[in-house]
């Protein structure tokens, strides 16, 4: 799923650190940006940022760390210019081009970061544009370092990644139209979560975001909203407005995850809004301070009755215990995937890929590690079909669910809908590796469909010779298909790869057993025992060899033994009871006959 989770209340040393570095930084930037403001307000912005919900799973989220250090290193470039500009010290700009091309490496959307420097210089100081240009210019040479090291180590400038419906719903937009009022839908949702961030889901994919028109109000709203935005911002650029910056900066910053110039791999993310956001948060700190002091020029020291008695201490402070109040409740959800996801799910049903995460974790943290056989696993695998079910109800061409889907009925014994679970699978996407022809092999082995499950799992020993558990069970439906001496080959295979592989002694003996060998197949049987005490399988094997090999008394300590490790085993309960009678024990017999009776055998 790739999702791994960090709560607030057992943050990591490295998380502090990196908290405490930007909000540092960035308070340290935002007093030299608004130096004609009211002291109140670089801590205000800088809290609010902080505090805000929306950046909950770029905190918690491993896979977002990139986000951190993308805007961490940003914001020290930001610093870097601004000393050098302060002090014309040669090593302020040079730290600042290090600080962005670390930037770069952290994440490429970092590039944004190029346009807010010489926006910022312009907007924040008195520096001509001339020099502001001229400034400008260091970090184009960064970027122009940056692709130049990009292209020497991946061979292109691009990702080359392939856009798919799953991640990006705008792709299934009936027009270009379609997809650009999306696009602005999606900007109105920003808008909304920055503003009022109650519901939280760490997926917004398909199929989350409908399909809209301009004639949704939201898409409508945002569009004008960003027109106008971008009017004004033009409009008083000359004359260097902190609100032309703030609606820049959000703008440039966002525009390119935004799939309203090109579609990327996603639809939307909180993660995007992470950078961009500090745009919005200065123009709630313009608007505060125009609340605290109007037009004026703050002067004096800041003395005590500044912070207590202003209009905005108690409304922002109020603010600020809000939203870190969700911050905490929301990071709680993040204290471990299955958390996450059995949240989230409520919260956005519609969400295919929520659905196969969840049916997924279900399946592989939770069912897989419960024993085989147990109340516990059966629970959590139809837990795991449910969902997955609704994922592919979702998208039908899900092959990743319908995959785990297949893994999912296979483990709880159904083999015909595990078969046609994987042959959905592959028909959306065809198998390319190792484990998926294994698990496809093994569902219809189950389903005594011996020729497929065969021409599966040599599929999977072709593609990964070195896969003991595919050597074991093409040896397996080999014996089982017929073939005695490819099926030891198999299985010796096998063994040889992981020599204490219990299921590949067990499925050995079975060979040996079936083709008359019982001593060979004692000795595998035994073996496997040694490895697994309790293998309930082999232990009645055993027990049927020495039946086999007309050493009754040999086989009733064998049978006794598999009971004694699975009560429920009614095969055992039934070798048992036959092997009594025939030894004249007709008492006992009739009390295992009849407790295999209550076990529902028909006897």
């Amino acid at each position: 799923m790739g999702y791994c989770a960090q709560t607030t209340i057992s943050w990591t040393f490295d998380q502090y650190t990196d908290l405490c570095a930007k909000c540092v930084i960035l308070l340290s930037v935002l007093r030299r940006l608004l130096q004609k403001m009211h002291p109140l307000i670089p801590i205000f912005i800088t809290l609010l940022w902080v505090f805000h919900p929306v950046h909950t799973e770029v905190v918690a989220n491993i896979k977002s760390r990139d986000e951190l250090l993308s805007f961490l290193f940003g914001i020290s470039a930001l610093s870097g210019l601004f000393r050098y500009v302060d002090t014309h010290k040669l090593k302020y700009i040079l730290l600042a081009g290090l600080a962005f091309f670390l930037a770069l490496l952290s994440k490429e959307n970092s590039v944004a970061w190029a346009g807010v420097f010489p926006l910022a210089i312009w907007c924040f100081t008195k520096v001509d544009l001339k020099k502001t240009m001229l400034l400008s210019s260091v970090f184009i040479g960064v970027i122009g370092i940056y692709f130049l090291v990009r292209i020497s180590v991946l061979g292109e400038i691009g990702g080359g990644y392939e856009l798919m419906l799953i991640n990006n719903s705008l792709i299934g937009a009936k027009n270009y139209t379609s997809q650009l009022a999306g696009a602005f839908y999606i900007m109105g949702r920003y808008f909304g979560l920055f503003l009022l961030p109650a519901t939280l889901v760490f997926d917004y994919s398909y199929n989350t975001i409908p399909a809209v028109s301009f004639a949704h109000p939201l898409a409508f709203l945002s569009f004008g909203l960003i027109v106008v935005g971008l009017l004004y911002a033009f409009k008083y650029l000359p004359k260097r407005s902190m609100i032309s910056f703030s609606i820049l900066f959000f703008l440039g910053t966002i525009l390119l995850v935004s799939n309203v110039f090109f579609l990327i791999e996603a639809t939307m993310a909180e993660r995007f809004i992470y950078t961009p956001s500090l745009g919005l948060c200065l123009l709630a700190g313009y608007f505060a301070n125009k609340w605290l002091i109007g037009n004026k020029t703050f002067e004096g020291p800041v003395t005590v009755s500044h912070i207590r008695n202003n209009k905005l201490f108690i409304p922002g402070l109020l603010v600020l215990i809000i939203f870190g109040g969700r911050t905490i409740v929301r990071s709680n959800d993040w204290k471990d995937n299955l958390t996450l996801l059995q949240k989230d799910v409520k919260s956005s049903p519609e969400s295919a890929r929520i659905r196969y995460a969840l049916g997924s974790t279900l399946l592989v943290e939770k069912a897989l590690e419960e024993p085989e056989g147990s109340a516990a696993r059966k629970n959590y695998l139809e837990r795991s079909i449910l969902e997955l079910q609704k994922g592919v109800s979702i998208l039908p061409n899900y092959n990743d669910a319908w995959y785990h889907l297949g893994i999912a009925y296979k483990e709880l014994g159904d083999a015909k809908n595990a078969v046609l679970a994987f042959e959905q699978a592959r028909s959306y996407k065809p198998f390319n590796d190792a484990n998926h022809f294994t698990s496809s092999g093994i569902a219809y082995g189950l389903n005594k469909q011996y020729d497929k499950a065969i021409a599966d799992l040599e599929a999977a020993v072709k593609l990964d010779p070195q896969n003991s558990d595919a050597w074991n069970n093409y040896g397996l439906y080999l014996n089982e298909g017929g073939n005695m001496q490819a099926s030891l080959d198999a299985l010796n295979k096998s063994i040889a790869l992981k020599s204490d592989f219990d299921k590949a002694f067990y499925n050995r003996g079975n060979t040996y057993a079936k083709a008359g060998n019982y001593r060979e197949a004692l000795k595998d049987y035994a073996k496997a025992l040694s490895i697994k005490s309790n293998y309930t399988d082999a232990l009645n094997n055993s027990g049927n060899c020495y039946i086999m090999l007309q050493r009754p008394d040999s086989a009733v300590s064998y049978f006794e033994r598999a009971i004694q490790s699975d009560p429920g085993n009614v095969k055992a309960v039934i070798n048992l009871g036959v092997t009594l009678q025939n030894l004249g024990d007709t008492v006992n017999a009739k009390i295992y006959f009849e407790k295999a009776r209550s076990m529902g055998a028909t006897l």
